[in-house]
């Protein structure tokens, strides 16, 4: 087989990113559903919320707010502004916000690539970025209604801008660096692990002691105070409106209790192989990567770069170890040294077609195998939003029976209270006395505590699954 394998080389990585692009055309469309659904249902709420209510900036409002005013401390809202702003264009349609996540996962792997190039060469890269790509943790969150990616694309553009500083020592790029990287962790303060590897790579790149201390500590100072501000502005919002959704909240609080529990480390640490982040097609890639890595000039950074994750996943950790977008971080030193492994393998003439085969055929296949029990239809969607138009004044409060907060107030497009406990009279007549004027329950009311009845109309009226009636307010 007569193959010219330099242009294979030429093309085969614009194959991979068309791939990864076609792979998002079926769910482009899908509303919030699957894992995190709750998740995404919450950054879709704030998006129709910005283009129905008010298009604030500073004032992003959540639909689990009770008879207040929603507004909600919360991550610096730049994905949902910019969601809004199509909304506004265009319509408010789903696809528009998975489409921005779509363009921000293309940015993150373009400054990816760039960042790798500086650190290893441009073939190392190009494999390099093909395995974030198509790890599952970066695929499955570069379709989801959700600003994570964004923090990722940014965090990577910051990056970018500092290794560029190092070589050029212009001044520019390192304040970009940092407006980068505030505008990242004000999303979620995830990516200021990247100060060990920031600080280890100037010292690596003979910067100077005194030097390098000064410059991390001026560049932290400045990111810091603006990213610390940011958070505090959130818990005033929050104090003032008494919201629920502030998404930090206080659960960073019991972050020691977390680090107590073997599931933290389970999931953390212990998963061999970094199952759902690398995934188990990149294994061989990644331990010959990391035999070998340790060798290059560039294991310092990397090397650093996880060591400052799991700094902030301790720090982190009644989140981290809950919910795996917060490992979103770790995953580009470990593609990074998978990328290596890969390289290391193509520079052997007779594995570059097979290699080029698995990084086009097989990879994205078992990646999105891995990740697609993680999706699922949502048929009542359209009918739940449809009753509730027809049904439910649209500034009716209403009290919605949730197994999770925010995922029905969505699909009615309605605000109020999202109930998780027991749902018993005493806990639901002082809803209804703040205004609550539809009750929605999993069953019929007969189903529930006889008192119950007494609280609503005799008609039911259907939400798709749910069962609706009208309050009565007996005050």
């Amino acid at each position: 087989m007569n193959l010219n394998l330099e242009q294979i080389d030429r093309y085969f990585f614009a194959a991979a990113i068309l791939i990864f692009v076609f792979m998002h055309l079926h769910y482009i469309n899908a509303p919030p559903n699957g894992y995190h659904q709750w998740r995404e249902s919450d950054t879709s709420a704030i998006i129709l919320n910005f283009y129905q209510e008010d298009a604030n900036f500073l004032q992003q409002r959540c639909n689990q707010r009770g008879a207040g005013s929603g507004i909600t401390g919360g991550e610096l809202p730049t994905y949902s502004y910019l969601s809004a702003i199509l909304y506004f264009l265009f319509g408010a349609h789903h696809f528009l916000p998975r489409l921005l996540t779509l363009i921000g996962s293309l940015v993150a792997l373009l400054f990816f690539r760039k960042s790798a190039q500086l650190l290893t060469n441009h073939k190392a890269a190009d494999y390099s970025t093909i395995a974030l790509a198509f790890s599952p943790v970066f695929l499955f969150y570069s379709y989801k209604i959700m600003p994570d990616i964004w923090m990722l694309m940014f965090m990577f553009l910051s990056v970018f801008f500092f290794l560029k500083h190092v070589e050029t020592k212009k001044w520019q790029q390192l304040a970009t660096s940092s407006l980068f990287l505030i505008l990242s962790a004000s999303i979620k303060p995830l990516s200021l692990c990247l100060f060990l590897p920031y600080l280890i790579y100037l010292f690596y790149k003979n910067y100077g002691a005194k030097r390098a201390t000064a410059t991390i500590a001026v560049y932290s100072s400045i990111t810091l105070t603006f990213v610390t501000g940011w958070y505090l502005y959130g818990v005033y919002l929050n104090s003032i409106h008494q919201s629920e959704a502030f998404y930090l909240g206080n659960l960073i609080l019991r972050s020691p209790e977390y680090l107590m529990k073997y599931q933290f480390y389970k999931k953390l640490l212990l998963q061999w192989p970094f199952e759902l982040w690398v995934g188990w097609a990149l294994l061989p890639a990644f331990i010959w990567g990391a035999i070998k890595f340790r060798q290059e000039r560039f294991s310092q950074f990397v090397l650093s770069w996880i060591i400052g994750c799991y700094i902030v996943f301790a720090i982190v950790a009644a989140h981290a170890g809950s919910h795996d977008y917060y490992t979103l971080i770790i995953v580009a030193p470990l593609a990074m040294i998978s990328g290596w492994g890969l390289y290391l393998v193509s520079l052997k003439p007779k594995w570059k077609v097979p290699l080029i085969i698995f990084m086009l055929i097989v990879l994205p296949a078992v990646s999105f195998v891995r990740i697609s029990s993680r999706f699922a239809d949502i048929e009542e969607f359209d009918l739940m939003r449809e009753s509730a138009e027809k049904h439910i004044d649209k500034n009716a409060l209403v009290i919605v029976d949730e197994s999770t907060s925010a995922i029905r107030l969505y699909q009615l497009n309605r605000k109020g209270w999202a109930y998780r406990d027991k749902i018993t009279s005493d806990k639901i007549e002082p809803l209804i006395a703040q205004g609550g004027e539809y009750l929605l329950l999993k069953k019929p009311i007969e189903e529930y505590e006889e008192s119950m009845s007494l609280l609503v109309l005799d008609s039911v009226m259907m939400f798709g699954p749910l069962y609706g009636y009208k309050t009565i307010n007996r005050n």
